[in-house]
């Protein structure tokens, strides 16, 4: 179980929220060599904890509008019950929450967001932001050759 997946989180046609999905399509050439699985989604779902359920660790790569276009920001992800639930806005910890409960334990996980500039209706992503990805290539590329620590996770109660 030394498989990391990673979920690249927008939409698209939403110019700089579609940053994950660019993610994932630049990972495409890499991801077999890299041991990892790549997926993209408009938005976290139930369905997606199967794609990484038996996973050591899972990526998620996000859009954010907090910060200087371009930015990249890392965070670990624990389970919590705490956080948007419905399925347009569920957090990431809320769906390992969940995994938690169905399956017992969730791989590590961490959060990657890119600060975007135009949430327009556009397929094309802003030049910071298309110069973010390749530092997200590289977090990425870190994160797999780290260490990953795998563990059953306890589910704060409320």
């Amino acid at each position: 179980m030394n498989k990391t997946v990673v979920i690249g989180i927008g939409n698209p046609l939403r110019g700089d929220d579609g940053v994950g999905w660019a993610v994932v399509a630049a990972l495409a050439s890499v991801a077999a060599g890299w041991g990892i699985t790549a997926v993209h989604t408009h938005q976290l779902l139930p369905e997606l904890i199967d794609e990484f359920r038996c996973a050591s660790q899972v990526i998620f790569v996000d859009a954010s509008v907090v910060g200087e276009p371009g930015t990249v920001a890392i965070a670990s992800i624990a389970p919590t019950l705490s956080g948007p639930a419905a399925s347009h806005q569920m957090h990431p910890g809320v769906l390992l929450a969940l995994g938690v409960k169905i399956y017992g334990r969730m791989p590590t996980a961490h959060l990657i967001t890119i600060t975007g500039r135009d949430f327009g209706y556009t397929e094309t992503l802003s030049a910071p932001v298309v110069q973010a990805v390749t530092a997200v290539l590289h977090q990425i590329q870190q994160l797999i050759q780290a260490p990953i620590p795998v563990s059953g996770a306890n589910i704060p109660t409320r």
